[in-house]
């Protein structure tokens, strides 16, 4: 049955109770809402890389590697692993303390005198060589010129040869 097909009275009880259950729903912190939305995040502590650049090192400082973590929860849910690939505390799954290096990417997308973080990679090193474990991009920044301002970015900051953790996704 319709909605349209209940009577006015019934109609607007319904629809009360759809909007009670929207608001639990949609903006809480453990709600749908925070599990069905992918956000960039604003900087504004941090320098806007240089011109033609889109990578910020956040390794060593807390609410760098705190958004770096959110875009690892991003990854982890859109290519169904059973963890994020970095914790902002400084330790692994195992409470080891975690060495991997991170950055984020500048939002090409956007004009602002900030930077906007629109996604985060993280590497190792194994053997004395580095190695991109993951890398993530937000859908709106993917196929446009962003990626390829990071993998310049990245080449140039670890070289050209690091070697790529698989497994590859198109998305990425």
């Amino acid at each position: 049955m319709s909605l349209n097909d209940l009577p006015a009275e019934t109609r607007k009880a319904v629809i009360a109770e759809r909007r009670e259950e929207l608001a639990a729903w949609w903006p809480r912190a453990k709600g749908a809402g925070a599990r069905t939305t992918i956000k960039m995040y604003p900087l504004v502590y941090a320098d806007k890389p240089r011109h033609a650049r889109a990578m910020i090192r956040a390794t060593d400082d807390k609410r760098l590697r705190e958004v770096v973590e959110a875009f690892g929860k991003y990854w982890r849910r859109e290519l169904g692993y059973d963890c994020a690939p970095l914790d902002a505390d400084f330790v692994d799954y195992e409470g080891r303390p975690n060495k991997a290096e991170v950055v984020l990417f500048d939002a090409q997308e956007t004009k602002d005198t900030f930077p906007v973080a629109a996604g985060a990679a993280g590497l190792s090193t194994v053997e004395g060589l580095r190695q991109l474990d993951w890398i993530w991009l937000h859908p709106f920044e993917r196929g446009r010129r962003l990626m390829n301002l990071a993998w310049s970015d990245l080449e140039d900051a670890y070289g050209g040869d690091f070697l790529i953790q698989p497994p590859l996704f198109p998305s990425s």
